[in-house]
């Protein structure tokens, strides 16, 4: 089986949900091998559920976890 074979299998198997992905991928490729400038897409798939103020102290999460310690007030 050449590569091209396998890459026509796996994309016949690919649940339907997924192949969208796919596609997407395989044409950012194509328009780099052209020479075109791919467009990059965001998505956001869920919310971020965490402590309101995680922003502003994350270079105090940082600075805890590289010297292996927490703060108390933690």
């Amino acid at each position: 089986m050449t590569v091209r074979e396998e890459a026509h299998r796996l994309l016949d198997v690919l649940p339907e949900e997924r192949l969208l992905d796919a596609i997407e991928l395989l044409r950012e490729w194509t328009e780099v091998e052209r020479g075109d400038r791919p467009r990059r897409r965001f998505r956001t798939a869920a919310s971020f559920d965490g402590d309101p103020d995680l922003g502003v102290r994350a270079k105090d999460i940082v600075r805890e976890s590289w010297d292996g310690q927490e703060r108390p007030d933690a």
